[in-house]
């Protein structure tokens, strides 16, 4: 009898199995890597771009500001006054947009749900596999 055409044993077919089931591990281990970086490039080629940015308009925001307290001073407001009221307004303004920016980075995730989802569903079929 030829050995091609033999069926194979049980131990032959679970070594089989268990085989594909690391391959499979694997290359989903890998594949998962890969989007995980993918999206940490996206996020440091955003954040660059909005840290050139924010700088500019710190800058401007800045020169705004020393506008209004001239503004208030040429109003007959003393310097003093001036550049408290102004320096609370901001504050305030400034608080308010971090804490709006502290939910909006909360909502992001960088976990690869795709692989993850994958991995779950071979993990599912390795179980019927050997089973």
């Amino acid at each position: 009898m030829d050995r091609t055409s033999r069926p194979l044993g049980i131990v032959a077919l679970v070594t089989s199995a268990f085989t594909q089931t690391a391959d499979l591990v694997q290359a989903e281990m890998r594949l998962a890597r890969a989007e995980v970086s993918e999206k940490l490039s996206a996020a440091a080629a955003g954040l660059g771009v909005l840290l050139a940015g924010a700088i500019f308009l710190l800058a401007a925001v800045f020169l705004a500001l020393q506008g209004i307290v001239a503004f208030l001073v040429a109003r007959d407001v003393s310097p003093g006054w001036a550049f408290l009221l102004v320096a609370i307004v901001a504050a305030a303004l400034g608080a308010a947009l971090l804490f709006i920016a502290r939910g909006r980075l909360a909502e992001i995730d960088i976990a690869p749900k795709r692989t993850i989802g994958q991995l779950e569903a071979d993990a599912r079929m390795a179980k019927e596999k050997v089973l």
